[in-house]
């Protein structure tokens, strides 16, 4: 298999990137890690892209969430029971 070049977008550009492409792009990166047979500078190039979409998902899943329970103090939704769970 043919392997393909994963480029990181400068941070202006990742603005742009949605959650789903970031977990496709994350999803080729290991793709392309596994069964190859990589030199160590190409290898650290992946881990550090997989790792910068990684972090970029984090980041994403925690603003929709910090998003919702905004929305739902604000519609009197945001019951003790769900800021339990949300601490765990």
């Amino acid at each position: 298999m043919k392997d393909k070049k994963t480029s990181i977008p400068a941070p202006q550009e990742e603005k742009k990137l949605t959650y789903l492409e970031a977990v496709k792009d994350l999803a080729r990166i290991i793709d392309s890690m596994e069964g190859s047979e990589l030199n160590m500078d190409e290898l650290s190039e992946k881990v550090n892209a997989a790792i910068q979409r990684l972090e970029y998902c984090k980041k994403a899943l925690h603003e929709i969430e910090q998003n919702v329970v905004e929305m739902m103090k604000a519609n009197g939704q945001y019951t003790p029971e769900i800021e339990q769970l949300m601490k765990k």
